[in-house]
């Protein structure tokens, strides 16, 4: 994957893009230091045209993933059991996630 951009944010966290030379998905990684409990990150896995599909929420000690359903719905799979939420819709999560 190759970084082709990265902007440092006012609260100190970190959000790199990065694009697949393999088969052009994007990826944007938001990583944040948070004082004395170590690193959290939070991934968007989009398609080409910039489309998401996967967010991944990682912290110490938890990992939550969010999928794009094929109605647009989300499921969240944490701790191995998987959620569906059929009136959320994914790009919602995607903006709420990342604060936009």
């Amino acid at each position: 994957m190759t970084l082709i951009n990265s902007i440092t944010r006012a609260d100190g966290s970190v959000l790199r893009t990065y694009k697949s030379a393999r088969n052009g998905n994007i990826t944007h990684v938001l990583r944040f230091d948070i004082a004395g409990k170590g690193i959290s990150s939070k991934a968007v896995k989009c398609d080409p045209q910039g489309n998401p599909y996967k967010v991944v929420d990682a912290a110490k000690n938890r990992l939550d993933v969010y999928t794009k359903a094929e109605d647009g719905s989300t499921v969240l799979t944490s701790k191995g059991k998987k959620v569906s939420f059929p009136n959320l819709v994914f790009n919602t999560v995607c903006e709420k996630i990342f604060g936009k």
